[in-house]
């Protein structure tokens, strides 16, 4: 087995042999002027990461170099996550025939029986894409999530992807040529879609006139309560609003977070009880903000007013309290907020060394908060533990 070299911070990488969605494989053919398949290949981009049915980190994400999406399996070996990774889509096969662009803007998530889904953007046709692999499966099945809607859409960006009571994955996502927010989901044979909201365009309010055309559904984050219950955090780009979705099915109803200038880019919901918890930025302003609530009642905190903050947001709860891992766009470092009480801090947490907090990601593995990011600087996987 071929492993990077550790830096600080740094996962360490395992790359083994064989196609196929088990962790004991690896990215076939990639890199072959590379003996080790690692040290000049870009990974890491569009990270999405969450626990397996045995509590152990999974991992989708970017391969740059090849345009394909790969997925890994995380070990805990003290304070560093050993990933074992596998292809899954969009790589050349052993023919060279490359199917494509495939695998931006993913999202993972494992249900109770073991079975992997991956959301991603499949950027040569313009649709939203899903693979799906049984637990001991030895291939990934690859459909369709959704085609969109119009003559020629192109729709599977900003996917989130949740699990239904049923255990049938939802996902929400951005259709970027109609600028509009959309929901496909499984009903255990094929995934169907839906338009949730197609925006208004802002209309002055002093000559009357439309100035910006309807744009909605950018950097969606979805979350599915015990009931059912459906909530799809998203931003207004026309308004600079950010919007919450609630329902299933058919019946969504939508809601005005926060309004107050230009605000709802990057946020990342959570389920906390009865309560939701939203971590968003103040696009107008460059900062991090955060809402928790219900239906009509929601309190709107600001965490972090430093210069250039607050994408990228990942929201965890630590103990009884929030806290939010984000991009310090500034420095091109990790910043984390913590809640104690009534007060919070926000610190720098890490990136002295590397370009790091690009598409962060958060789990909690035996009580332990694990963060992830893409590592700019050295083109790979970066994680650290709280």
């Amino acid at each position: 087995m071929a492993r990077l070299p550790l830096h600080l911070g740094a996962p360490l990488l395992v790359w083994l042999a064989a196609c196929s969605c088990q962790p004991e494989n690896n990215l076939g053919n990639v890199q072959p002027d590379d003996p080790n398949g690692l040290m000049t290949h870009d990974i890491g981009q569009y990270l999405s990461m969450t626990l397996n049915d045995e509590g152990q980190p999974v991992i989708s994400f970017y391969d740059r170099d090849k345009g394909a999406l790969a997925f890994g399996v995380g070990e805990v070996l003290g304070e560093t996550l050993d990933w074992t990774l596998s292809p899954v889509d969009g790589y050349p096969d052993d023919v060279g025939l490359d199917p494509g662009d495939r695998g931006k803007y993913t999202s993972v998530a494992v249900d109770a029986a073991g079975t992997t889904w991956i959301a991603y953007h499949d950027a040569t046709s313009g649709v939203l894409r899903v693979a799906t692999c049984p637990k001991g499966g030895t291939a990934w099945e690859l459909l369709v999530g959704d085609a969109g809607t119009g003559a020629s859409p192109e729709t599977g960006k900003f996917a989130s992807l949740a699990l239904d009571p049923s255990d049938n994955p939802v996902i929400a996502h951005y259709q970027s040529d109609k600028q509009l927010l959309r929901v496909a989901r499984f009903n255990g044979t094929a995934f169907t879609g839906e338009t949730v909201d197609e925006g208004t365009g802002y209309v002055a309010q002093d000559t009357g006139e439309q100035d910006i055309a309807a744009n909605v559904g950018k950097y969606a984050s979805l979350a599915i309560a015990d009931d059912g219950t459906e909530y799809i955090a998203y931003y207004d780009a026309a308004h600079g609003d950010l919007k919450l979705a609630t329902g299933t099915t058919g019946a969504y109803t939508v809601t005005t977070i926060d309004a107050d200038g230009d605000v709802g880019a990057w946020p990342d919901l959570m389920i906390n009880g009865d309560e939701l918890v939203i971590a968003y930025q103040d696009v107008g302003n460059q900062d991090l903000k955060l809402a928790r609530g219900s239906g009509s009642t929601w309190t709107l905190e600001l965490l972090d007013d430093a210069n250039y903050v607050g994408a990228d947001a990942a929201v965890f709860m630590n103990g009884s309290y929030p806290g939010v891992w984000y991009f310090d766009g500034h420095d091109n470092n990790v910043k984390l907020a913590q809640q104690a009480g009534s007060d919070w801090s926000a610190d720098t947490w890490a990136g002295d060394d590397a370009a790091l907090g690009y598409h962060l990601e958060t789990v909690t593995v035996d009580a332990t908060v694990w963060v992830a990011s893409y590592d700019y600087t050295n083109r790979t996987i970066w994680s650290d533990s709280l």
